[in-house]
């Protein structure tokens, strides 16, 4: 990040190297606190009232209270600022983190919390859909938790850090993360959806993985246009084997495809036709 950007925090403005939060911090010390990361274009965040549902969703969840600056107006106002006073108008990374202040160890003293917001511009414009395709592979060495937190975007990342050294080590684009019961999850920082005979499939919420802002907006976008869409379903790793395509969504790169996994290879026609669609439903005044 340029030193001569800036971050808001708790209403106002900081340069972004300047050291905002002690050695009390709790999101440092235990990890309590949870994010969201946000595509803006011009000054406009998209799917902020997704955003905020499921932020407003894990505060109450890990029994934070909500910040005064964190209605939605209040939030979309702020994201706007920012991008206007860092001068980012093209398309922008917003990460809104909040966590809860107070002193006490594992058991806190209060629950009011505080709020970051901090941008960095992206070298793609819109939703970029990767040209080629990504090499990915399962990470099995721990698996994920199935309970009410594994839908958090939690500050503690710890399973996704290991799941990406050994992305690194094997010099892989992305690592498909399991769950406790041995079945797909997600990836290290997408939801993961494959597609068979033209029928598009993802894990349900049930099955550990975070309920994906653009997951949402891609299976909305799939049934507009007149895919079958199934999203309540436990995918076992064999489908990797029969499956004819397999993509990646999140909230800031859009859709990515996988051109390999193993000894699998892929296609991308479905998953090129949802980007595109992607982009003109959500830029549709740009496109």
């Amino acid at each position: 990040m340029k030193q001569n950007s800036y971050i808001w925090f708790d209403g106002e403005y900081h340069r972004a190297d300047s050291p905002v939060i002690n050695i009390g911090n709790r999101a440092f010390r235990f990890g309590d606190g949870l994010f969201e990361t946000i595509h803006c274009y011009g000054t406009d965040p998209c799917y902020l009232d997704l955003h905020y549902k499921r932020l407003t969703k894990g505060l109450q969840l890990l029994e934070i209270e909500k910040p005064y600056s964190l209605s939605l107006a209040k939030l979309g106002e702020v994201i706007t600022k920012l991008l206007n006073k860092n001068r980012h108008f093209g398309s922008t990374r917003v990460r809104v983190s909040v966590f809860r202040n107070g002193e006490g160890l594992y058991t806190p003293e209060s629950n009011d919390a505080s709020i970051i917001v901090e941008s960095q511009p992206l070298d793609f414009k819109f939703y970029a859909f990767n040209q080629q395709g990504l090499i990915v592979d399962v990470y099995s060495d721990i698996k994920k938790a199935v309970n009410a937190l594994s839908m958090v975007k939690s500050c503690n990342a710890l399973l996704y850090v290991k799941a990406g050294l050994y992305r690194k080590r094997n010099l892989l684009d992305e690592c498909i993360i399991l769950n406790e019961y041995g079945r797909v999850a997600e990836s290290i920082s997408s939801n993961v959806f494959v597609v068979k005979k033209r029928e598009i499939f993802t894990p349900a919420l049930t099955e550990g993985c975070i309920p994906g802002v653009m997951r949402q907006v891609v299976i909305n976008v799939a049934r507009s246009l007149g895919y079958k869409v199934f999203d309540n379903v436990a995918l076992n790793t064999k489908i990797f084997s029969t499956c004819d395509e397999l993509f990646l969504t999140n909230a800031i790169s859009g859709i990515r495809w996988v051109l390999g996994l193993g000894g699998n290879r892929y296609f991308n026609t479905i998953s090129k036709q949802l980007s595109a669609e992607l982009n003109r439903v959500t830029f549709k005044e740009l496109i």
